[in-house]
């Protein structure tokens, strides 16, 4: 994954290690290195950081959530999902309209 965000690159790489594994590999990559935005710099790291923990701490809960025995396996929640369910039919209906074509 890449953001951009005024004059600031970070990536993150996502590295599959086990199905309920993974690792996050993060760099940043910054316009201006000089000593006077030193600050500015490490100060986006942290927000990063900060922000980066609050993903874990949901994907750590939705973890928990999905080993659950009330978590039933499905394709979508109904619930949760109306817009991913609609992209995939509207994805459908494109795919579809033009495989006769």
């Amino acid at each position: 994954m890449m953001n951009y965000y005024e004059g600031v690159l970070d990536t993150n790489l996502v590295r599959p290690l086990a199905v309920n594994r993974t690792e996050v590999v993060f760099d940043f990559y910054f316009a201006d290195v000089s000593e006077s935005a030193r600050e500015r710099n490490l100060a986006s790291i942290n927000v990063g950081d900060h922000i980066q923990q609050e993903d874990l701490d949901i994907c750590e809960s939705v973890q928990r959530g999905l080993r659950s025995r009330a978590y039933e396996a499905g394709r979508l929640s109904v619930r949760r999902e109306a817009g991913e369910h609609l992209f995939h039919r509207l994805l459908f209906a494109d795919l579809n309209s033009g495989a006769g074509a």
